[in-house]
């Protein structure tokens, strides 16, 4: 019978415990059964979280009644053969069991999880306690208590059973921080959850795991991951506590332990510092040493002492980038000035001896310094990143001695990795300290990016397809590479720049524009408007690139050059938008480049092109739109209402005098009415029928003049500009006496709906020859050739109040 038992589909519900008695069967071994692939553990992990199989999740009603018995079956067999697994002497087993237990703490029911959590929690805690077992066992563990603190912490009711719960894991987790396998991984990601979620469980044994955390970092024995790890676990550890007090006091430690570091590392390399007087102020007590006495006797070691301080150096520096930038439940006081002094001293350092007379360092430890100070260098990047972030305004009392501190040491850097920090700490200052700051990086800014985008004319660092090489002949070395069946063509670097650090530049001088671009001097505006035209058109200029997919080459020089393309257009606009004394002078410039890369649909560079098109509209064509529109509020009936009232409008241009004629009414006054009269009146008269909108043609032949007219007089020399505001249109027309000239010549009505091929200036009133098309027969044109500024012929227009027979 069950093989004719067919599910409705995929979404059917009672698949779900089907699937799961499919999987139990087929791939969790019973308790004498060999466990097979382990690989096959990955499909099933990966099938109970697809489909969902351990959720439960079904309406509670009569009809489900034997569906749900059938799914809380399932899992219950799927929870008894797992927990069988875990208690299994066997390491393969147990390792196998307690994966899948971390996907059930992930994926199952929460009513299932509250009524078993306890019992699964002492399951791992007897692997995690054991003294003798399997490594990659006590690994999978801490990753599966790791994912149950997680789910434990999304319910607030259980916070304290969930902070006696981490307790019970403090012993065996800073036990493993002291073993040199990858057990101590493992402890240290379990340790930074439990700092994560459940911090005030290690109020008791706050300064045995500040021992253990520093032991650890200090020893030099862990790969790059474990010591970020490391550094993020001895930065969350005064959460514990949650005061003030115990934050600062642990910065101030770690600022203590690196001077102490520096002072035997660039012995020779500086010249005498009087950091250590500032960190400990006068009168006061030194605080305790940062996990007891250890980091003293680290220096002390008689093997190759230099390479174990510059490493606890940059795990220190770490620790207080990472300090700053980590929430904290409490507002804390950043020692902002010691910060910098520890910055600014080892910023300053090149790696040259001192002016002495004999040197107090070894050749061998100059050039380890030298070999790790670029590191140092970028943690204390990171550093002031963190202070900038955290600060913003508040930092205006220390602004000139970052500034200082930062220029001095842009000028002397050439490392383009540590050039890159720079200019993203540099537009981080500009976005948080706003546009005075510009007033004093703009200089240094504009001088060192036009240095970096320099040689931005020879594009040969860049790979190109052999379509787009042969279109433009440049001479270049090429060398062609087999990749599998093809053969690819890549052109070998002769730009010493990497395309990172342009992309860096252009970055920081469009925040500077975006900033400051409304203060720039002359000095220094008219070269970055130069530079970033002259950058864009050489980026652009060999052709849009479209990033290719190749996960071969993580370092694709075809992305590269479309994300500096990309890069070039963004500062070219923020060029074009910035506001300045003058128009922009590469306007018509940029904007054909623009619409170019707006034709590379499905494109970043598409995408952005049209972005700066919609933006530079308003240059190309400035208006004033009214601030209330009034006939948006009107709707008007589908019975010609509309096309019957705009019969009666039309301007007549053979009286003897300037007036707009307008046919509202039958028994109009004689005198001229004010604008909101005639509105008023309008919407009176017009109760029942919505108002009608203002519709006229033009008659280039012979003009007809309206049978019943309300005169609007103008007085001399005035300028009136109907309007329509549906489209926001201007239109300007001529005085009384160029009216006058004119129509002794010709009579013409006037078609305010064509107006929008039009571009009005004054018309020369000598000119008594007729004019056929619209209006004089102007025209508007904007050409993106080779004229000096286009934008030099397109007239001025003048904004008035608006005619009150154009209003709907």
């Amino acid at each position: 019978m069950a093989a004719f038992d067919y599910a409705q589909n995929l979404y059917d519900v009672a698949l779900k415990p089907r699937l799961l008695r499919s999987l139990i069967n087929e791939h969790i071994p019973e308790d004498k059964q060999p466990l097979g692939d382990s690989l096959r553990l990955l499909h099933v992990a990966s099938a109970i979280r697809t489909h969902e199989l351990l959720s439960e999740r079904v309406v509670h009603s009569a009809d489900n009644k034997k569906l749900i018995e059938k799914w809380k079956s399932a899992v219950d067999l799927w929870v008894d053969r797992v927990l069988m697994l875990v208690s299994s002497k066997m390491p393969d087993k147990a390792w196998a069991g307690i994966s899948l237990l971390g996907v059930t703490f992930e994926v199952c029911s929460s009513e299932r999880f509250l009524a078993s959590y306890s019992v699964w929690f002492q399951e791992l805690l007897k692997h995690l306690q054991a003294s003798a077992g399997s490594n990659f066992v006590k690994l999978a563990c801490c990753a599966s208590i790791s994912d149950f603190l997680t789910r434990l912490s999304g319910f607030p009711n259980i916070k304290r059973d969930g902070s006696s719960h981490a307790a019970k894991l403090l012993q065996p987790v800073l036990k493993l921080l002291h073993e040199d396998s990858s057990e101590a991984e493992g402890a240290v990601t379990l340790l930074c959850t439990i700092l994560t979620l459940f911090p005030s469980s290690l109020q008791k044994n706050y300064d045995s795991a500040e021992a253990a955390i520093v032991t650890k970092l200090m020893s030099g024995k862990c790969n790059t991951d474990t010591v970020k790890k490391l550094a993020l676990c001895l930065s969350l550890l005064p959460k514990s506590r949650g005061d003030a007090d115990s934050w600062y006091l642990m910065i101030q430690k770690i600022l203590i332990a690196i001077n102490v570091l520096l002072n035997d590392s660039f012995q020779g390399l500086e010249e005498e510092t009087k950091t250590m007087r500032a960190l400990v102020p006068s009168g006061k007590d030194p605080p305790t040493p940062l996990g007891g006495l250890m980091i003293f006797d680290l220096s002390n070691k008689s093997t190759k002492p230099e390479r174990v301080s510059m490493g606890c150096i940059s795990s220190l520096m770490l620790c207080c980038s990472t300090m700053l930038t980590s929430s904290y439940p409490a507002q804390a006081k950043v020692p902002v000035q010691l910060l910098l002094m520890l910055v600014e001293r080892v910023l300053m350092v090149d790696g040259s001896l001192t002016q002495t007379l004999y040197p107090t360092i070894t050749a061998m430890q100059q050039e380890y310094v030298c070999l790790e100070l670029p590191v140092h260098h970028a943690h204390c990047l990171d550093i002031l990143c963190g202070i900038v972030k955290e600060a913003h305004s508040q930092l205006l009392p220390h602004a000139a001695r970052i500034i200082r501190i930062v220029t001095e040491y842009l000028r002397k850097c050439e490392l383009s990795e540590l050039r890159v920090k720079v200019y993203a700490l540099l537009k981080l200052m500009l976005l948080s300290m706003g546009v005075g700051l510009s007033l004093y990086l703009a200089e240094d800014i504009v001088h060192n990016a036009s240095t970096d985008l320099d040689s931005i004319g020879d594009r040969g660092d860049e790979a190109r397809s052999n379509s787009e090489s042969t279109q433009k002949k440049r001479k270049r070395e090429m060398t062609v590479m087999p990749f599998g069946d093809q053969a690819q063509t890549v052109y070998l670097p002769k730009n010493p720049i990497p395309i990172a650090l342009k992309i860096a530049a252009l970055e920081v001088l469009e925040t500077l524009l975006t900033m400051g671009g409304a203060s720039g001097s002359d000095s220094w505006r008219s070269s970055v408007d130069s530079l970033v035209i002259n950058v864009a058109t050489d980026a652009c200029k060999g052709g849009w690139i479209k990033p290719a997919n190749d996960f071969h080459n993580s370092h694709n020089s075809s992305s590269n050059w479309a994300d500096f393309q990309l890069a070039s257009l963004r500062a070219l606009l923020a060029s074009l938008l910035s506001p300045g004394r003058i128009r922009p002078p590469y306007l018509a410039h940029g904007l054909e480049l623009y619409r170019k890369g707006k034709q590379e649909t499905g494109t970043k560079i598409a995408e952005f092109c049209a972005h700066a098109l919609m933006a530079l509209e308003l240059l190309i064509h400035p208006r004033a739109i009214p601030l209330i529109d009034f006939g948006s509020s009107i709707e008007y009936p589908v019975n010609g209402v509309k096309s019957r009232f705009t019969e009666n409008y039309t301007y007549s241009g053979a009286q003897n005098h300037n007036v707009f004629s307008v046919g509202a009414s039958r028994n109009e006054p004689e005198n001229p009415e004010s604008e909101d009269d005639l509105y008023d009146k309008w919407v009176k008269d017009n109760d029942g029928n919505q108002p009608p909108v203002i519709e006229q043609e033009i008659n280039e032949t012979t003009p007809q003049l309206a049978e019943k007219v309300v005169s609007v007089e103008v007085s001399s020399g005035a300028e009136v500009v109907p309007e329509d505001k549906g489209k926001g249109i201007l239109v300007e027309t001529p005085s009384v006496e160029e009216v006058k000239k004119q129509t002794e010549v010709q009579s013409q009505t006037v078609d305010f709906k064509l107006v929008d091929n039009m571009v009005t200036g004054d018309p020369e009133p000598t000119d008594k020859t007729p004019v056929s098309g619209p209006v004089g027969g102007m025209e508007s044109k904007f050409d993106l050739g080779d004229n000096d500024d286009p934008m030099d012929e397109i007239p001025d227009i003048v904004d008035v109040e608006p005619d009150s027979s154009d209003e709907e």
